[in-house]
This record gives C-alpha cells, structure tokens and sequence, in this order.
C-alpha cells in the first residue's frame, strides 16, 4: 500500500495515476495506461521525481524539513503500514500549528510557545514522538551542513491531556473477570452478532485487536490447545499489512478448553451459516457486518460492562491488559507472560503492572518471613 502520494486506479478501460502532496493537494495525474503495471511503474517514476524536488535549504520550512526526513528515512523503511501513517498524521499537526515558519529563523522561545499550544489538546506520549520527530528532521538538516540551529533542544514538553491512570484500563478485579466471562457465554449467537466470541477469545488469549481480526480457522490448533498468530488487521481501515507487530509478535498461544469450546460452538454456527468461505476463513467476519472495527468492539464493550456494573469501563486494548493482569495475579512467571503477549522481554510487564508486581513481591517476602522463622 502507498501512504503517499501515489494512486492507482482504473479510469474507463485503461489506467491512471495521481500523486498529492502530504496535505492532500494534487501534484499530478497522468492515464491512458493499458495496464495497472504499467502505470504503477509510471507513477513511481513521476513520485521520485517529486520527492526529489521537495525543498531542502536555509529557507526551507519545518513543514518541508519534516517532508524531506519522512521520504528519506521513514517511507524507504520497512516500517509497518501502520507506522508509518502515524508519522503521516503529524504532517497536519506540524502544518497547522508551524505554517510558513522557516526552519532556520525559529528562536528556542519560539518553538517552546508552539509545543506548549499543541501541548493542550494531546497527550505526553503524542507530543514526544511528535518532538522526537520534528528533532530528527533538523538533525537530518544540520548534517547536511544546513544553517539551522536545533531549536528542540532543552524543550519542556507539557502535554495538558494526561494519560489514563494504569488502574483505568483493565478490569482488576478476578470476580469481575469471571461475570463479563461467564455473560459473554450466555448472550453467544452468530446469527445476532460475533462480538461476544470476539471479546470472549481477547479477554482469554492477550491478542492485540489488530492480531484477533486476522485469524483464520487455520491458526487455530485444537488439538495441542494453541493458537498461533503472525501478522494483524487494521482495525479501523481493514488493511491486512500481511505483518507482525515485531517480530516478537509471531508466536504460539495456549488456549484453555473452555475457549476451546466457545471456538467450535463458533464454527459449527458459521458452518450452519454457510459464512466460512465467503469470509475466507476470518473467525470473526460478521454476517451483517464483516469485520468488526475498533470502535465497534469499544461500544460494545461498554454496553456489556454497563449491563453488569462493571468498572473502569475499559476499552478493547483493555482486553489485553486484563488478560496479563489475571496471569500475573494468580502468579503465572512473568517472562511467560510477556511472551504470551508477545513482548521483547519482562520491562513493559514491569512498566505497565508494577503495582500488582509489587503486591505480589509483598506476598512472597511475607512467606519468605515465615519459612525463616523457624530456624
């Protein structure tokens, strides 16, 4: 897929291109191509010529530093699709807020002013990767010996939107756990939606929602009680990247027998409704609906949650969170966890659940106190 600028379409009975800008705007079209190939191929000539073409010099804006970085060092890599559209998205952001300014005459004040206004609408996490960005724009401007001061340096970064408390985002509490599970069991039918089946196999797996909507029947092994996931779906776009998150993300997941059951109850519906094929084998491609989408999931999940009084009420990331807080509660090892989730090593386990590590650690010095005791 091409994030930008290039589209190909068919237009009558031959073919086209179209390239825009990172704003949206038209650069150029070109048809009258007899095949797709051929005005693909084309079109990628007409997109480096453009790229080629995008300003880079003392006079060049932040908008075009950034421009320039992004087709250097980001489109050329083997970044996710998804990835790389996150950096996409800051091209508005660094547009509506920088315009016109010139890179090369923005003060240190200046540059704090703009971050601290961008700063009251986002987030931490957002404002610092959209400054780690903007740095590594300038950065790849000064090597190649522009006149341009790195004005992100020393920046304070005050993001006025802040981060959900960790306690928010999964269901903490093993009885809760154990209602949205057994009511997730009683309202199951195919016919009237999958979401049920959908929440059902995240709460009891830790997939991503992404990792859940690509399943296929085939990765599903009945018999050694495994699922095995190695790429993800989109679940706004519906765009299958054919991709792992990382490369940690491929991997074999035990799966319990009751799941093990919902899952055949799933496809014995799915065979009744004669959807299998026509989903090409995707668990939970809905009848009426196809794949579910993020927000979907999100509002169900609030309706299920509501229903039986159940808070914080989490969203479908949420799912995953909570999956790790049950293991870790009843004092599963943490590297198998994170494996389980798919994770480089035990850090963002510690990172994301340290206060119920620690409540465990206090569990186990106490038992450590009574085993001593006695001696």
């Amino acid at each position: 897929m091409n994030i930008m600028p290039l589209r190909v379409h068919p237009r009558g009975k031959k073919w086209e291109y179209r390239i825009k800008d990172s704003k949206g705007n038209h650069v150029v079209s070109k048809g009258g191509f007899p095949t797709e190939k051929e005005a693909r191929i084309a079109g990628k000539e007409a997109e480096l010529d453009y790229l080629k073409g995008t300003r880079f010099d003392n006079n060049s804006t932040v908008f075009e530093l950034y421009q320039k970085w992004y087709n250097l060092e980001i489109l050329p890599s083997n970044r996710s699709v998804q990835t790389k559209i996150k950096y996409q998205r800051f091209f508005k952001k660094i547009d509506k807020y920088f315009g016109k300014l010139v890179a090369s005459k923005i003060k240190y004040s200046q540059y704090q002013e703009i971050m601290n206004q961008i700063g009251q609408g986002v987030g931490p996490d957002y404002l610092s990767r959209l400054n780690s960005s903007i740095r590594s724009a300038v950065q790849l401007a000064r090597r190649d010996l522009l006149n341009i001061n790195d004005f992100t340096e020393g920046v304070r970064l005050h993001a006025q939107k802040l981060p959900k408390n960790p306690e928010d985002k999964y269901i903490s509490s093993l009885s809760d756990y154990q209602k949205i599970i057994d009511y997730l069991r009683s309202i199951m039918e195919y016919k009237k939606s999958v979401m049920p089946y959908l929440i059902y196999l995240m709460l009891k797996t830790g997939l991503r929602v992404g990792e859940a909507l690509a399943l296929t029947w085939k990765e599903v092994d009945f018999s050694n009680k495994t699922i095995y996931t190695f790429k993800r779906i989109d679940s706004a776009k519906h765009i299958d990247s054919g991709k792992p998150k990382t490369p940690y993300s491929v991997r074999e997941i035990p799966i319990s027998d009751d799941l093990i059951q919902v899952l055949h109850k799933l496809h014995q519906e799915q065979e009744e409704a004669d959807i299998i094929k026509l989903a090409d084998g995707l668990i939970f491609f809905d009848k009426k609906h196809g794949l579910p989408t993020n927000n979907g999931i999100n509002k169900a999940l609030k309706v299920y949650l509501t229903k039986l009084n159940i808070t914080p009420l989490i969203v479908a990331t949420g799912c995953r969170h909570t999956y790790a807080c049950v293991l870790l509660a009843n004092k599963v090892d943490i590297a198998v966890v994170a494996k389980n989730l798919g994770h480089k090593n035990i850090q963002r386990i510690i990172d994301t659940y340290g206060h119920i590590l620690q409540e465990l650690q206090e569990v186990e010095n106490e038992a450590t106190r009574k085993v001593l005791q006695y001696f």
